[in-house]
């Protein structure tokens, strides 16, 4: 069973976590804010799902900020993961969900496979993301502060879409 590790800074983002943990439950055993989180706990899971939100001028939580040394511990070879952020595509227009783009970074220089990741800009609109590779985000967005309303169907179509990649087999 997979793993859902999470930063927040002001709760918002749990409520996201649990309801990716409830769309994904035969997937996700356990959903953790990762400021509870050791580092050999992701040892175990085959699969994670790691996100949070983007602060200030793209930067990741405090509690991801603090956990980031322990991420250069972790051996992601042979591990999936699937990544989410959200952020507010107008308040912070040119910065908007750029941190998910550091976690994106880690996770495969430390050798894990990314899924979820072809994610499109499309209903969104901003001015510049660091999580945008080519014109798709690497990940789920979502944008809690304009467009709350969206946010079930967008989960359910990246769920959809993690799913499938799943179910292909590694190359």
């Amino acid at each position: 069973m997979g793993k859902l590790f999470y930063g927040t800074q002001t709760g918002t983002t749990t409520a996201v976590a649990e309801s990716l943990q409830a769309a994904m439950s035969d997937l996700v055993s356990e959903i953790k804010c990762i400021q509870f989180v050791k580092p050999e706990e992701f040892a175990d899971a085959d699969f994670l799902v790691l996100g949070g939100s983007t602060w200030g001028d793209g930067e990741l939580t405090d509690d991801w900020v603090d956990f980031m040394p322990q991420m250069d511990k972790i051996d992601f070879s042979g591990k999936t993961v699937a990544l989410f952020a959200l952020g507010d595509q107008v308040g912070y227009t040119y910065n908007f969900v750029s941190a998910m783009k550091v976690l994106y970074d880690k996770v495969k220089e430390r050798g894990g496979r990314i899924v979820g990741d072809h994610v499109s800009r499309e209903g969104f609109d901003f001015e510049h993301s660091e999580a945008l590779v080519g014109n798709e985000f690497v990940g789920l967005v979502t944008d809690e502060v304009n467009e709350p309303d969206l946010t079930a169907s967008r989960i359910e179509t990246w769920v959809a879409q993690v799913r499938q990649a799943l179910a292909q087999p590694v190359a």
